[in-house]
């Protein structure tokens, strides 16, 4: 059975306002993302649980304003207008500015992959990746999501969230994905434990085998908005490296980009 992606629930005010149509276009972009490049009338359908019927008209409205583009027996991939929102929307962020150059610095200091993430709903969205001279890119380019709670990052930045919208966003969690979350959120708890020690937490294999991640939430002006990351992969660096050498830089790192981010506003 494929799960339906919805969108995380809104408050009643917002409902009150929305366009529902135009919602509905929006959860079709939403749909592609790395790992789903071409999405066919039925994936789409499907996927929303819309009529095959109501997702045709709405992909030809997409296709007519160039957000979506056609390849063969009704399958589609996203066109240029995301591509320009995509581009303007990064470099409207002064975090991602100011982060770029430090996250490169510690990159290619410890060979590692270095990401600044933020929440995406349920789930993590890559702002900016840097990877070490020789390493492949894993699939962690701008715009790459990964779940909240089974990455370093998403554990980190819950933890830096206020106590309540925490509970609350770990209960969508659990009740999106059912009884196979228990893990993982037990694992979250322990993280949490780790960060309130140091300011930081660690995961093994968090993308695939052989990787090992140190996160930390970067704090700036009154909350927690993004994550930044270092990842090791292979045996480049052990797990006593990562905790002793690369943490404690992570965490400078994301105290300098938060007083940037501040000094920019």
């Amino acid at each position: 059975m494929v799960r339906t992606r919805q969108p995380a629930p809104e408050s009643p005010q917002a409902a009150d306002i929305q366009v529902d149509s135009l919602r509905r276009g929006l959860e079709i972009l939403r749909l592609f993302d790395v790992r789903h490049r071409r999405l066919s009338l039925d994936d789409i359908s499907n996927r929303l649980g819309l009529t095959r019927a109501t997702t045709d008209k709405l992909v030809q409205t997409l296709l007519n304003h160039h957000f979506l583009q056609p390849l063969s027996n009704d399958v589609y991939q996203p066109h240029v207008a995301c591509l320009a929102l995509g581009r303007a929307v990064k470099r409207r962020l002064p975090i991602a500015q100011a982060a770029r150059p430090l996250m490169l610095e510690l990159s290619q200091r410890y060979g590692v992959h270095v990401t600044l993430t933020t929440r995406d709903r349920l789930h993590m969205l890559v702002v900016e990746h840097c990877v070490p001279s020789g390493k492949v890119r894993l699939g962690l380019t701008t715009g790459s999501r990964f779940s909240m709670v089974a990455s370093a990052s998403g554990r980190a930045y819950l933890w830096g969230q206020p106590e309540e919208q925490r509970r609350v966003l770990l209960a969508q969690i659990e009740d999106e994905a059912g009884a196979g979350m228990q893990r993982q959120i037990a694992d979250t708890h322990a993280a949490f434990q780790e960060l309130d020690r140091n300011g930081w937490c660690y995961l093994a294999s968090p993308v695939a085998n052989q990787t090992a991640s140190i996160a930390t939430p970067v704090h700036a002006g009154d909350g927690v908005e993004f994550a930044l990351a270092a990842m090791a992969v292979g045996a480049s660096l052990t797990e006593k490296n990562l905790r002793q050498q690369v943490a404690p830089e992570l965490f400078a790192v994301a105290q300098r980009i938060a007083l940037d981010k501040d000094a920019g506003r």
